[in-house]
């Protein structure tokens, strides 16, 4: 059973670490190489004549709704784009302009079933309500984030956008696999001149073929580590089973050398036990692990893996049986015929003491019991120890998270609740402009006093951002942050060089930049460098502003993604000729969240523009990501720890069967059953007390130790605070009592079954 649940569990984390890349692989192989945006339909129809493409996905993003306080995005797409995205669907794509393809979860929402053929009422921000013919249903699971997507037909796009929208193709190329970036590009350019299809309108996807050449070398190589820790485990629990077993069956090997065995043979009689369970229970472990491989990542299987992980993994997994058997091997080759009869599990050297009498004890006895034989009491206590250092080495990473601590760090440096502005916040909307949202002034003074007047809300929070576009030292991207004056104190904080003085900043023109960011973009820059912006103004007109970089801060804390640049908000806001505020974060009273919640969604609801997060959402998603790899390094250590019970409960069960004649001549000289009782807990408990003590001076100190590196490599997401994991500890100690005290419970209650005459006549 031991050597089957090793192979299994090794063969199913290795097919898993080999699994994850390959259906992200698989994912990533399916969709487009080159996207044409925005282009004509005539020139869409051309892509088809084109031998070296496999298929054209056609997709546009003709509008989005709130609908009962969730964002649902109305597209068209074809079958081989829902396919490219892993969007499976039942039923018939729209064709009619009445015609529709939601989401399961959607009709849910509005109270219909899934009956294909039914007409649904969609209720539109207008107040309108438009009569949907349901064709299909979309497998897409999105609704739990308050995003839902909807297939229209052509004709209710083009009647929405006009009927010259402005369709996107993505492109699937025939030879894609053995194509680099540069050579899709050089294609995807020669055609678009063939098409006159604009440079700035011809996107070559280079995700597709980073992660075709990505080294994921440390990933597997984390999963090989998992596998590892998990044999080690066992190794020790098989290793132990076999050094009982034969200091168990040393007077058999006794007998048969006395009628002429050898110590060779005795050699291969011991390896061929071992390699027999190993026959059996190897490949037994193997089909399960391939079962629970696929069952794991079904996406992700490829029947040339499993073969060579089956194989790896067969050799490793015999490897660590005739490994652990060698000891025991050489053990019992070793006995001479005349040692193996008087031989006893107990032997060995025992100190020679001066005392003429000793007091006898339960206590006593039951210490000399376990120094009799120290290698089984060691490794005993070293597998307990090995499960219940990783138990409370993973339970202290878990605990020492703090997903409040991420959340406010990454998107909530103050507030509950973000009302942002609908740009770049989805796949749908990333090449919405949020400049020219901002052009609608929709985070007015309004809409500010209407949140304060709400019950429980103590105060509001601007935060600005645009999307211009700058160039600095060759390098160009988009996005810059503005900060207010009461900002200046968190960047003084984060202060490596130059100034970040308000007033000096507005007056010379000067520019910040954040180099944690800057640092992951390679974008080098350093103190008196010009950037030049060109900002969309509110009369929807461009200019360009030049800025000097005045100050090098670390990070700057902001509800918007990471960006190189800030600058004065009322720069921003004077260049733009407008608000450049992006998000309005509102402050509340904990015990009021909910309600005021109810009342944002009510005041933002039937505004496409506008969405809102909450830091608990954002509480839970961090906390999710972390969750997921510890709670699997966490599965591990606990099944290390079944190996580490199963040890124990082998090593107590046959001391004990191999002591019943000595404890019988004990009792027979006197020992009560109370004594025994106490000798045998003392017995449970010595080993108890190693094993909690190794796990605690070992577990607490690694999870402290590891905590402080996390913290060290991390300065600036210092999102892991240490905790020491009680509850995981008195868990741990509860479980391994309460097993001595089954163990206990179980050789007494045996003990009562013979007379004192049996045990004693007893011969193993």
């Amino acid at each position: 059973m031991t050597i089957a649940l090793a192979s299994a569990l090794l063969s199913a984390i290795v097919l898993y670490g080999f699994g994850v890349p390959q259906e992200t692989q698989k994912l990533n192989q399916k969709t487009a190489q080159i996207v044409y945006h925005a282009i004509s339909e005539q020139q869409g129809q051309e892509l088809y004549n084109q031998e070296e493409i496999a298929w054209v996905g056609k997709f546009f993003h003709a509008f989005s709704e709130e609908i009962n306080h969730s964002t649902v995005h109305f597209t068209y797409a074809n079958a081989a784009m829902l396919k490219s995205q892993s969007m499976p669907y039942s039923g018939d794509l729209p064709t009619a302009e009445d015609e529709i393809v939601v989401q399961e979860s959607f009709l849910d929402s509005l109270g219909y079933s899934n009956e294909l053929g039914q007409t649904i009422n969609i209720p539109f921000s207008d107040g309108t309500i438009h009569d949907f013919k349901l064709t299909g249903i979309l497998d897409v699971k999105t609704g739990d984030i308050g995003r839902y997507t909807a297939i229209i037909s052509k004709e209710l796009a083009e009647q929405q956008a006009g009927n010259k929208i402005g369709m996107d193709y993505y492109i699937g190329l025939k030879n894609a696999k053995n194509m680099s970036e540069e050579e899709a590009a050089s294609y995807a350019n020669t055609l678009a001149q063939q098409l006159e299809i604009s440079d700035d309108n011809v996107i070559v996807r280079s995700t597709y073929f980073n992660l075709k050449d990505e080294n994921r070398g440390s990933d597997m190589l984390f999963y090989f580590l998992i596998g590892f820790i998990t044999f080690v485990g066992s190794g020790i629990v098989i290793y132990s089973i076999f050094y009982i077993s034969v200091a168990n069956s040393i007077r058999n090997y006794g007998q048969l050398r006395t009628i002429g065995t050898t110590k060779r043979q005795i050699k291969k009689m011991v390896y061929r036990e071992g390699k027999l369970l190993a026959a059996i229970g190897i490949p037994i472990g193997l089909v399960i692990g391939n079962v629970m491989g696929y069952l794991l990542v079904p996406d992700g299987w490829y029947w040339l893996t499993t073969l060579s992980v089956t194989v790896g993994v067969g050799l490793f997994a015999f490897m660590i049986v005739m490994l652990s058997i060698r000891t025991p091997v050489k053990k019992a080759a070793a006995v001479s015929p005349m040692e193996a009869l008087r031989y006893s599990d107990y032997q060995g050297k025992m100190k020679e003491s001066s005392a003429l009498h000793r007091n006898i004890t339960p206590a006593s006895l039951a210490k000399r019991n376990l120094s009799r034989q120290k290698t089984k009491s060691i490794l005993t206590i070293l597998s307990l120890s090995l499960g219940g250092v990783l138990v409370v080495l993973i339970s202290t990473m878990l605990i020492s998270y703090d997903g409040a601590a991420e959340a406010r760090g990454r998107e909530f440096p103050v507030g509950e609740f973000n009302i942002q502005l609908n740009a770049n916040q989805s796949w749908d909307t990333a090449d919405v402009s949020l400049a020219g949202l901002q052009q609608k002034n929709l985070l007015n003074a309004d809409l500010v006093n209407a949140i304060e007047s709400m019950d429980g809300v103590t105060g509001t929070k601007r935060w600005y951002y645009t999307d211009a576009e700058y160039r600095v030292n060759d390098y160009d991207d988009n996005w810059i942050y503005g900060f207010a004056k009461e900002d200046v104190s968190v960047l003084k904080e984060n202060l490596i060089a130059g100034t970040v003085d308000h007033h000096e900043l507005v007056s010379k023109n000067g520019i910040i930049l954040i180099k944690d960011t800057a640092e992951n973009l390679s974008l080098s820059a350093q103190l008196g460098d010009k950037v030049e912006v060109d900002f969309l103004t509110k009369a929807g007109q461009t200019i360009t502003k030049s800025y000097t970089i005045m100050g090098i801060v670390t990070n700057f804390s902001h509800p918007a993604f990471n960006m190189c640049f800030a600058m004065p908000e009322e720069l921003m806001n004077e260049a733009c000729e407008m608000d450049c505020s992006g998000t309005i974060s509102v402050i509340t009273e904990t015990d009021k969240a909910d309600t005021i919640e109810a009342s944002l969604n009510q005041l933002i609801d039937g505004n496409s523009d506008l969405v809102m997060d909450t830091i608990e959402e954002s509480i839970t998603y961090y906390s999710r990501n972390q969750q997921l790899p510890f709670g699997a390094l966490l599965i591990v250590a606990i099944i290390v720890v079944c190996f580490s019970f199963i040890n124990l409960v082998n090593t107590t069960i046959t001391n004990f069967l191999s002591r019943r004649q000595e404890i019988g001549m004990l009792q027979a000289i006197g020992l009560s059953k109370k004594q025994l009782m106490k000798m045998l807990c003392y017995e449970g408990m010595l080993y108890s007390a190693f094993a909690t003590l190794v796990t605690l001076l070992l577990g607490v100190g690694l999870g402290f130790l590891c905590v402080q590196a996390v913290k060290t490599m991390n300065p600036m997401n210092p999102y892991f605070d240490y905790s020491f994991p009680w509850l995981v500890i008195l868990l741990y100690l509860a479980i391994l009592l309460m097993v001595q005290f089954i163990l206990i419970s179980y050789t007494t209650g045996s003990l009562r079954k013979q007379s004192l005459v049996e045990q004693i006549r007893v011969v193993e």
